[in-house]
């Protein structure tokens, strides 16, 4: 594998701290590799609890939101709650790992089952697609399963602190078949792609701090990224929500569905009602298939923790 070219300087101890924690995640990856993918939920099983007391801390937050959400409070219901969300957890990053495999139709044949509408969104073109998607599930398996059937969709990505990792991610992200990464920094690239009728994927269901809008998350107010819905409105396109949702043995259901299709300007009296509203849509949908599937979500977030001016600052 060849260099990343590191275009912005690192102090001597800091380029050194990068190698090693490459040469760590290279070891990880070699061994996670040696496993089929179907096994990669018992291996990550194994990780848990070998890695048990490693883990308190992301216990401690799942538990809470969990119980505070989810209305949990069973002691024993908790405890198989959090190990099971946190196998599905370390489960995605092993895939991650094994990510490379998806470049391969006969691998997304035999592990992902797309349903009826996702297949359709795929063959309609006669607009740009945005794709919001969320920590839910398996969130890199989209790309990769629509460049199977021909849906070659841009990404947006955050550039990784090591550049190494970066460069790794970024390799295996590319060879997907997609049509390529857009760093969150090239943000004005967006709207444009969206405008020649290409799709863009966005997983943008993090805390977004102050700069976000306040929508109802799972019976709760939470601060969410408005680039799906504002992308969608300026772009002239449609907003989709895509998962892949766990099904046992590395298996994948591909679930997908339309929300809104640009007709005009007219269809919302400002960007910032249009972001209100669609960001509102696409959450929405996504509580929806979490309350269905709750142990798929990445509960570890600190997902609300930006709290409306309302109720004042909390941590």
């Amino acid at each position: 594998m060849s260099q990343p070219e590191e275009k912005k300087y690192f102090p001597l101890k800091k380029r050194i701290s990068h190698v090693i924690e490459f040469a760590f995640v290279m070891l990880l990856f070699g061994i996670i590799n040696l496993f089929p993918f179907s096994m990669l939920h018992s291996v990550a099983r194994f990780f848990r609890i070998i890695l048990s007391p490693l883990l308190n801390s992301a216990r401690r937050r799942i538990r809470g939101q969990v119980s505070e959400i989810l209305g949990i409070t069973d002691e024993k219901e908790l405890k198989r709650f959090v190990n099971n969300n946190l196998d599905h957890t370390i489960r995605s990053f092993f895939e991650l790992m094994q990510s490379w495999k998806m470049k391969n139709r006969r691998f997304i044949r035999k592990y992902v089952t797309f349903d009826e509408e996702a297949l359709a969104i795929a063959e309609d073109r006669s607009q740009g697609v945005v794709f919001a998607e969320g920590h839910f599930g398996n969130w890199e398996i989209p790309i990769p399963a629509y460049a199977s059937v021909g849906l070659k969709i841009y990404f947006a990505a955050q550039k990784l602190s090591n550049p190494y990792v970066d460069f790794m991610v970024r390799k295996i992200r590319e060879g997907y078949g997609g049509g390529g990464a857009i760093y969150l920094k090239e943000s004005e690239k967006y709207v444009p792609l969206l405008r020649r009728k290409e799709p863009i994927g966005l997983v943008a269901d993090q805390d977004a701090g102050g700069e976000g809008v306040f929508v109802d998350f799972l019976g709760k107010q939470a601060s969410t990224h408005m680039g799906p819905a504002v992308m969608a409105y300026l772009g002239k396109a449609r907003l989709v929500v895509a998962f892949c949702i766990f099904q046992g043995k590395g298996r994948y259901r591909f679930y997908a569905r339309t929300l809104y299709r640009f007709a005009g300007k007219s269809d919302f009296a400002s960007s910032r009602e249009a972001a209100q509203q669609l960001t509102q849509l696409w959450v929405s949908e996504m509580a929806k298939e979490i309350r269905k599937y709750p142990e798929q979500y990445f509960w570890v977030h600190r997902r609300w923790k930006t709290r409306p001016p309302s109720e004042g600052a909390q941590g």
